[in-house]
């Protein structure tokens, strides 16, 4: 039996921390300045009430998922199916600028989609947009798949034309499409793959076993534990799911890459394995810059607040995708965690009536990341500086 429940402490800055960095297998699913919220066992809250944390139980976790994970909320999402049905229609209706690749099979032997836009081959402006690493972050998959179809409907006119004129847009909205399909069959708020661990334990956790600094942390946010939510792997790209992502980077060679998770609404660029900063000044500028840009951009559509931050802020990550495509290939990377901003509003089961309002805020915001990669005159400038 598990229980969502709302941590705090009367000494937040030394003990949450405390709480974050331990390894006491928590699924941590919000932090704030003055509490956490997460995921834990009776047996766990009873360890975190002896340790002198407060304790406030918001709910029993089936309670909470019957509760907001209804048929109809279902039903508003994508399955990997549908996904893969609508990444074809919308290759086929643009056949001159959009291309579906298949780029790996995860454990469970299904295809990991990704639609290429662009005129042509050849271009060293690239930029990747991808989804749901975590299983039950539906609205990630939501996201990416809808600006792509929004990409290809504005081809006829600039920016969007421009750039696929002389770039290409990769958009790979699922990554862990057996995860995705166990959270809609089994288990709403599975996080991980499907990998049968050692122990008889379940699952890897894809955002974890990218191999910058992989396994340097052995915390609720990093763990070596297999049963934990945000278990590492045996080894860094021990992960199919995993390894198609580095496979394509690989080839590619993308200039930005900007990875949607949720929730919280927060856009992160690294380091998530240091509370270090980047050391090269012009490219933290650069993407504390943006990721302002994009923060404005947000909330002028409906009003919601992104905060931008430095990934470990939030928490300590290690094996991470941004940390990666940044610390191993020097690309612009952001992660951006989605609506809500809060378990209250639903966390991670974010009603379907918001998918449209999440997307058309975020729209702007990614061609602004887009425009930053991609336009020449842009490229020449950072290149210059």
């Amino acid at each position: 039996m598990t229980v969502i429940a709302r941590v705090t402490s009367q000494d937040p800055h030394a003990m949450l921390v405390q709480l974050l960095t331990a390894p006491l297998g928590l699924d941590v699913w919000e932090v704030k300045p003055d509490h956490v919220v997460l995921q834990a066992t009776e047996a766990q809250i009873e360890r975190l009430e002896q340790m002198g944390y407060g304790v406030e139980q918001l709910h029993m976790t089936h309670t909470y998922v019957s509760t907001f994970a209804t048929a109809e909320a279902t039903a508003g999402y994508h399955s990997a199916e549908q996904l893969e049905q609508g990444l074809r229609a919308l290759a086929e209706q643009h056949p001159d600028i959009a291309q579906l690749r298949e780029i790996g099979r995860s454990l469970e032997n299904r295809p990991i989609w990704a639609l290429r836009l662009g005129d042509r081959r050849g271009t060293d402006r690239k930029v990747f947009l991808l989804g749901c690493h975590h299983a039950r972050e539906w609205i990630s998959v939501e996201v990416p798949y809808l600006l792509a179809e929004h990409l290809l409907e504005a081809a006829g006119a600039d920016p969007v034309q421009r750039w696929l004129q002389g770039s290409e847009i990769w958009v790979a909205p699922m990554i862990n499409p057996d995860g995705h399909e166990f959270s809609r069959t089994e288990n709403r708020l599975w996080r991980k793959n499907r990998r049968q661990n050692a122990t008889g334990s379940f699952g890897v956790d894809p955002n974890r076993n990218y191999g910058y600094m992989w396994g340097i942390l052995n915390v609720n946010t990093s763990s070596h534990v297999p049963q934990d939510e945000t278990y590492v792997g045996p080894r860094a790209f021990s992960e199919p799911e995993v390894r198609a992502v580095r496979n394509l980077v690989a080839v590619e060679l993308f200039s930005g890459v900007l990875t949607y998770h949720s929730y919280s609404q927060l856009i992160l660029y690294p380091w998530g394995y240091t509370s270090n900063p980047i050391v090269d000044p012009i490219d933290r500028g650069d993407m504390q810059q943006v990721a302002e840009k994009m923060k404005g951009l947000i909330h002028s559509v409906h009003g919601k607040t992104y905060t931008p931050e430095q990934a470990s802020t939030l928490y300590p990550t290690a094996g991470d995708t941004t940390d990666w495509t940044y610390g191993e290939y020097g690309i612009w990377s952001l992660t951006i965690e989605l609506r809500p901003s809060s378990q209250a509003e639903g966390g991670f089961i974010l009603p379907p009536s918001q998918i449209r309002p999440t997307v058309e805020e975020n729209l702007p915001a990614a061609f602004e990341f887009i425009g930053q990669t991609l336009d020449p005159d842009t490229v020449e400038i950072r290149l210059q500086a």
